[in-house]
């Protein structure tokens, strides 16, 4: 067998060899990128759940006050009410 032969056959075979070890260290490198990027968006979920979570405890919370002025509102009407009444009683004798 000649001498360019075995040379070719050589050189063919180291760039098989590396390119073999080429894509599998690109291969490891994506599978850490991917698991980085999981890891990214579970936190970032992590974080829009625990900001809903926070946003429905505020919504709770105005609802409250919400019900409670409107209580305060009907007896603030109620106080009015009577006091017209009692004012159109003071002038009603007074006229």
């Amino acid at each position: 067998m000649p001498v360019e032969t075995i040379v070719s056959l050589g050189v063919a075979i180291a760039a098989l060899i590396f390119t073999a070890l080429s894509f599998r260290r690109t291969s490891h490198v994506d599978t850490a990128a991917d698991a980085t990027e999981r890891a990214n968006m579970t936190a970032d979920i992590r974080y829009i759940r625990s900001s809903v979570d926070d946003i429905k405890l505020e919504n709770k919370s105005i609802q409250k006050d919400m019900i409670n002025m409107r209580e305060r509102l009907v007896s603030v009407e109620q106080d009015v009410k009577s006091a017209h009444s009692r004012i159109d009683d003071i002038i009603g004798k007074e006229g």
